[in-house]
């Protein structure tokens, strides 16, 4: 059984450092674009309700993303 966590974890800090490569300001791209031009969308369809159900998913999905990686797009990186 130690073993299986022991996997685990370096399953995961492997994973978590496939995309130490990509910087902050990547990040920030990566979830800012699509949001606004999403919103921009929905706002030229006039879809009120969508905009603001688009904007609680996406935040509620990037919020679970960082929240199984451990936040490790926020952590300090080691340069």
């Amino acid at each position: 059984m130690a073993k299986s966590k022991k996997r685990r974890k370096n399953e995961q800090e492997e994973r978590a450092s496939q995309f130490d490569w990509i910087p902050r300001w990547g990040w920030i791209l990566i979830f800012v674009v699509p949001l606004v031009l999403s919103e921009f969308m929905f706002y030229m369809a006039d879809r009120r309700i969508s905009m603001i159900l688009f904007l609680v998913a996406w935040i509620g999905f990037w919020g679970a993303i960082m929240w199984r990686s451990g936040w490790a797009i926020l952590k300090k990186r080691n340069d």
